[in-house]
């Protein structure tokens, strides 16, 4: 918890507002209808979305801290704002500098925000996977793009040619790391295969 007397501000709390505006300009490759169109969903939308659904869900699992899953979700992908965000079907060198680039920025978001030490001890938990709420934050994280893709009626993957197979190659070792999730995403991918309109098949299981 942060002991610092010294009170931030109206300056600084201007300051944080620029910084959340740069991460509400993160474009996902996720598409959401917005206003009758669809548009590329942002950072800060998919946060949201994600912290949410971790509160809704964390009173379902005690052991669960859900004060710290919901901070977890907040700030998960607050790094993007100086690394942008990494589409996990990018070309192969966008991908391998994925870590690289995020511990810069996390480097620089400690160095800019000092005076929010909660926010990088946070980050770091979220990085290293050392606590099981940040295990659970993590996968959830992963089927988000699946739901929010699902009840768009498979807009994403038919713009971006995403099959099945493709998808279950990636999603099924990340959210295998949360027993709690690990279901959910497995009465997704049943949903999707008997979705075909929705999601191309591709590989089997």
């Amino acid at each position: 918890m942060n002991t610092n007397t010294n009170k931030p501000d109206i300056a600084r709390l201007l300051e944080l507002q620029r910084l959340l505006q740069q991460f509400n300009s993160v474009d996902r490759v996720t598409h959401r209808q917005h206003n009758g169109r669809m548009r590329q969903e942002n950072d800060t939308e998919h946060s949201y979305n994600l912290a949410m659904t971790a509160w809704f869900l964390a009173p379902h699992f005690p052991h669960l801290d859900s004060n710290l899953v919901i901070r977890y979700a907040l700030v998960h992908d607050l790094v993007e704002i100086h690394a942008g965000d990494t589409y996990v079907y990018a070309d192969a060198e966008r991908v391998s500098t994925k870590a690289a680039r995020e511990a810069e920025a996390a480097k620089q978001l400690a160095k800019d925000w000092a005076d929010f030490p909660d926010v990088h001890t946070l980050i770091e938990g979220y990085e290293t996977k050392s606590t099981a709420e940040a295990k659970f934050v993590y996968a959830l994280d992963k089927i988000m793009p699946i739901m929010q893709i699902y009840i768009h009626n498979g807009y994403t993957w038919k713009k971006e040619g995403i099959t099945l197979g493709q998808l279950h190659a990636v999603k099924a070792k990340q959210v295998a790391l949360s027993p709690e999730v690990a279901p959910y995403y497995n009465q997704l991918y049943d949903l999707l295969v008997a979705s075909p309109h929705l999601i191309p098949p591709g590989a089997s299981r």
